[in-house]
């Protein structure tokens, strides 16, 4: 996950000490400065790049819901992560797991953990458990950290989510240290 910050940082052109990326060439260069909209639209497009985008996929296995993120997901797409795990939950019958893996995701920022802990709860309340999946040691020891061990289920892989139906009491999270 500290691998996908970087990548992230490196996509954005941040160096260390604020200066640019030298394989980045900032907008002005590129479009006439007298052309107000043409300037935005190129910084627009600059900045809304694919690899910054959270995709997921949605899958049943049995009764279980699965959900499987790829991007990242930060503050400035936070609103669309919310949406896609409120709308996987909402179609998620109890007492079928939903379970979110998010293993291929480049990076998670808080809000985004934030976001599944309150659809969590919502879920609990519906009779449905929600599940976290991660192969990533970093994001146990996030979500134990920030201390939503006690709202997020949390599995290392798809096939324990999958196998051990977490239940209605989120439990601890394993594989993390303390």
């Amino acid at each position: 996950m500290l691998f996908g910050l970087r990548c992230k940082l490196r996509r954005r052109g941040v160096r260390r000490g604020g200066g640019q990326a030298p394989d980045q060439v900032g907008t002005d260069a590129k479009v006439p400065a007298q052309n107000g909209r043409a300037r935005r639209e190129a910084l627009v497009a600059m900045m809304a790049r694919p690899d910054d985008e959270v995709r997921v996929i949605l899958e049943r296995s049995g009764s279980a819901l699965l959900v499987s993120a790829a991007g990242s997901v930060d503050a400035a797409n936070v609103s669309v992560w919310r949406r896609l795990v409120g709308e996987a939950a909402a179609i998620t019958a109890a007492p079928g797991p939903l379970i979110v893996d998010t293993s291929k995701l480049d990076f998670i920022g808080i809000c985004g953990f934030a976001a599944l802990a309150e659809e969590a709860s919502g879920c609990r309340r519906r009779g449905v458990a929600l599940c976290l999946v991660s192969s990533q040691p970093v994001v146990a020891r996030v979500v134990k950290a920030v201390g939503l061990e006690g709202q997020l289920s949390f599995c290392a892989t798809l096939g324990e989510a999958l196998g051990d139906t977490p239940s209605a009491g989120p439990g601890p999270v394993q594989g993390s240290s303390a």
